[in-house]
């Protein structure tokens, strides 16, 4: 289509019929949603029929790579998946370092893939260039995902970039998950068992086109500076050498060392944050693991288990295709309803054999297993009267982060309540804002606003963001002269802009590559790029562009502000960002009409507006969601 960046064709597979067609991509689809998330969210939106059955042949999975994807910008690897997760039923994104796959489906010449339908036996698809088919995966059917790959790689050869699923996906674990290049999390809320209701277990590309550029000069000008600024960081020494451990020791150091194996990274990454872990003595001496981070393999030892029998957890449920963070979250309800007397004669140890069965369990859908298989919602289905002793959650996935996920803390900052709007449910969008997993004192957020693209009228709302430190000062818990607070609500919608942005692209969103970018730099690397004259404006509103049809998608499907609430255990357990108010259900509401304001939305109902979705250039979506009696 004459556009540099893109690789200017989608992919559509109708697995039922064996079907495949190549689209010419749309060249208003692609400056009005860039690529990546963005696309995906627009192809899913067209494609997907409201209230289809998650699991059934007519649900759709869109995987996509960004402009940026495949060429010279460091870091931009990233694909994203949109499909109906069968967890919730919402429309939800999923993303992942691409390690090879994002860059090599670009390299095949396509943008996006579009899958549908159901293959009456299992098969995967092989994509080299113009050459694409499905072929028989019975010989994979009932491996895991590290075999699976290791199988196709020795097939295929290395270069080929691959998405598969483990036995959990197979049968319909509604918490199960794909990888990407047997490393890399795809899914979170059931994108793996979508995947295996269509008797699909893997997709692998490989092309041999490459990703040019509109303006070669100007595009290497600006990576060229991306990449003397990244070397003259302060820190990159030791991000080499310890990656998220410097954010989240829990390890001591010479237990880390002894853990670590080597550092891997995205094909485009110059900095790596994932690791070969290994187990070098002891009773897995010898056992190695890719992982997406090593601080992964470690988490069920807060669970008692020891640092060995933690790695070779891990390493068995993601073989599984599991979410770990969704394992523990069902075991850990199944053995709070046992302990009151719903449960009976269940072992439910936490013990390394114990879970290790259980996992086995829950991929297989083996007694017991058949209900810890359906999450967190089919647990409260199988038990009347359970809600009361159910763990915190959104939209029927565990809470990450807060005073009883995995994640321990304490501080409410957008990634706290960006797992309560977030359309998907929780998830961890909004790492782009300052207050992830930091605390940094105010006077830092106006270069960190200014980066993200927000309006400095926007930042005047945000800071002081007056709602918490109100409510302190009528209560008497601060003084007039003390630090006013974060408005956690409004900032929230300007991370999702953000974040939205990043994703399309096809930038990473960790914060070590992030820091290095700006909304005008990416503004500019778009430019120049495709030949689309781009600014940082422009650039942003795409952003609410894509969060706003992502919202409107879920609105069809019957979704608004009753499924934005704040957890009834979560009450006064929170503090504010500054530290001087717990926060309480009444101020976690206002923030949430704080949230739906700034994002021009209907508060009482949490949806786009009219208004909203027209100057958006989103007037048919209004017109359909009015049809449809949404509003009123």
């Amino acid at each position: 289509m004459g556009l540099g960046g893109y690789a200017g064709s989608l992919l559509q597979v109708d697995l039922t019929g064996g079907r495949i067609e190549r689209k010419p991509l749309d060249p208003g689809a692609a400056r009005n949603f860039l690529g990546g998330l963005g696309l995906g969210v627009k192809l899913a939106y067209d494609l997907m029929e409201p209230g289809t059955d998650p699991l059934s042949p007519e649900n759709v999975v869109v995987l996509c790579a960004g402009p940026l994807v495949g060429t010279a910008a460091p870091g931009a690897s990233r694909v994203c998946g949109v499909t109906k997760l069968p967890i919730n039923r919402a429309v939800g994104w999923a993303g992942a370092g691409g390690m090879n796959f994002g860059c090599m489906l670009k390299n095949a010449g396509y943008d996006g893939l579009i899958l549908r339908g159901r293959a009456d036996r299992p098969v995967y698809l092989r994509i080299c260039d113009e050459e694409v088919e499905l072929r028989s995966a019975e010989g994979l059917w009932g491996k895991g995902v590290g075999e699976t790959c290791e199988r196709l790689w020795a097939e295929l050869g290395k270069r080929s970039g691959v998405v598969a699923i483990g036995q959990a996906g197979e049968n319909l674990v509604r918490f199960a998950m794909a990888f990407v290049d047997r490393t890399s999390t795809l899914g979170r809320g059931g994108l793996g068992a979508v995947m295996g209701s269509k008797n699909l277990k893997a997709v692998a590309v490989e092309g041999t086109k490459g990703v040019g550029v509109s303006d070669p000069g100007r595009f290497m000008e600006l990576v060229e500076g991306l990449f003397e600024r990244m070397r003259g960081w302060e820190r990159l020494k030791e991000w080499h050498e310890f990656g998220f451990w410097l954010g989240l020791p829990l390890l001591p150091r010479e237990v880390f060392y002894e853990l670590k194996g080597e550092r891997v990274s995205c094909v485009s990454c110059p900095i790596g944050d994932k690791d070969l872990v290994r187990i070098r003595e002891g009773r897995f001496g010898g056992f190695t693991k890719w992982t997406t981070s090593a601080l992964n393999t470690v988490v069920p030892m807060f669970f008692g288990l020891s640092l060995e029998e933690s790695v070779r957890l891990v390493a068995i449920l993601d073989d599984y295709g599991m979410d770990m963070f969704e394992f523990f979250s069902v075991l850990g309800f199944a053995r709070e309803l046992r302990d009151r007397g719903m449960i009976r004669d269940l072992d439910l140890a936490l013990e390394f054999e114990s879970l290790q069965e259980w996992a086995r369990r829950i991929a297989y859908r083996e007694g017991f297993g058949r209900v810890l298989a359906e999450g967190l919602p089919g647990i409260l289905r199988e038990f009347g009267g359970a809600e009361k002793f159910s763990p915190p959650m959104s939209k029927g996935l565990s809470l990450y982060s807060g005073p009883e996920g995995p994640l321990v803390w304490e501080r409410f900052g957008t990634m706290e309540f960006e797992q309560l709007v977030n359309p998907r449910g929780a998830h961890l969008a909004s790492g782009g804002s300052p207050t992830y997993f930091a605390v940094r004192p105010l006077a830092d957020f106006p270069s960190h606003l200014r980066r993200m693209g927000v309006p400095e009228e926007a930042a005047e709302r945000i800071l002081p963001g007056p709602s918490a430190w109100e409510w302190g000062l009528r209560l008497g818990l601060v003084s007039p002269g003390d630090e006013r607070g974060l408005n956690v609500g409004r900032l929230t919608r300007y991370s999702e802009d953000w974040f939205s942005v990043q994703a399309s692209l096809g930038v990473c969103a960790r914060a070590q590559i992030t820091r290095f970018y700006s909304a005008d730099l990416l503004a500019e690397l778009y430019s120049a790029a495709t030949g689309i004259p781009m600014d940082r404006g422009r650039l942003m509103e795409a952003g609410e562009r894509i969060w706003n049809l992502l919202r409107a998608a879920n609105v069809r499907e019957g979704f608004d502000r009753k499924d934005d609430g704040f957890p009834e255990r979560w009450e006064g357990k929170f503090v504010e960002y500054t530290g001087k108010v717990r926060i309480t259900r009444e101020m976690a509401e206002r923030f949430l009409d704080d949230y739906y304001q700034e994002r021009g939305w209907d508060a009482e109902r949490g949806i786009p507006s009219e208004e909203k979705l027209v100057r958006l250039g989103l007037g048919e979506v209004a017109e359909e969601l009015r049809r449809r009696g949404a509003y009123g």
